[in-house]
């Protein structure tokens, strides 16, 4: 098994600044799927098929680790709840990769 300094210790350090914004964009990203839930499903769609057209298999990993989990509650979920969940799951992840990727532009600035 992989320690965590080999699973994770190329990662760029996360400034506060940098995740205080991506913070504010959960708060903003929750709005928008209250008040416009289909707009805000078609627009994390389209940040996943802009991974996997141009990041290699990115947005196929991101894909396949969310569904892969929502799998196991597919029972128990109505489909609207699993669409939702989907959808708020793909943005966390998108989000943490939004972070790393501010970070490295942070990073090759200094």
């Amino acid at each position: 098994m992989s320690s965590p300094e080999d699973k994770y210790g190329l990662l760029p350090r996360i400034s506060e600044s940098i995740a205080e914004k991506i913070l504010a964009e959960v708060s903003d990203f929750a709005s928008f799927m209250k008040h416009d839930p289909d707009g805000a499903k078609r627009s994390v769609e389209s940040d996943v098929e802009w991974l996997k057209e141009n990041k290699g298999f990115l947005g196929n990993a991101v894909e396949a680790s969310v569904d892969a989990s929502l799998d196991l509650y597919s029972e128990t979920l109505t489909h609207k709840e699993w669409v939702e969940l989907r959808t708020f799951l793909l943005k966390g992840v998108l989000l943490m990769i939004q972070m790393i990727n501010e970070a490295l532009k942070k990073q090759a600035i200094d």
